[in-house]
């Protein structure tokens, strides 16, 4: 029996994106996506640039496996292609809103300003007024 810690020429070993832990694998696991052992996130099983798909000797006792795998990992897929479909429509939803209070404070930021440059007027005139009543005052 095979010492499970033993790395043979065949395998394909890689580090693992998430915690850095180094992996080896049956070159047989090529492409699969697994669970890290360490940190248990999903990883794809790299597939070594000199390998050929003849290099992996399939049995169709490994095909079935690869098929029942592909299945789960297309379910899988799906599910978060749902998931971030609905996340989309959320936010796009919350984008909208927010749109429209934009519009609406610019509308009202719009009203303000033309309200203190009418204030600015009258206070320009105000200090006009007093001015020439001072130098009537004055005159007098």
């Amino acid at each position: 029996m095979r010492d499970p810690d033993e790395i043979r020429d065949s395998d394909i070993v890689f580090n693992c994106p998430f915690c850095e832990k180094s992996l080896a694998i049956d070159c047989r696991g090529a492409g699969l996506t697994i669970a890290c052992p360490d940190c248990s996130n999903k990883i794809a099983v790299p597939i070594p640039a000199n390998m050929e798909v003849s290099d992996i000797d399939s049995s169709d006792e490994d095909k079935a496996v690869r098929i029942i795998h592909m299945r789960e990992v297309i379910s899988s897929s799906q599910s978060k292609i749902m998931d971030l479909e609905t996340e989309v429509k959320e936010i796009t939803l919350r984008r909208d809103a927010l749109e429209s209070v934009r519009t609406e404070n610019s509308i009202r930021f719009e009203v303000i300003q033309r309200e203190v440059e009418s204030i600015q007027r009258s206070l320009l005139r105000i200090q006009e007024v007093l001015a020439s009543t001072g130098e009537s005052s004055k005159k007098a």
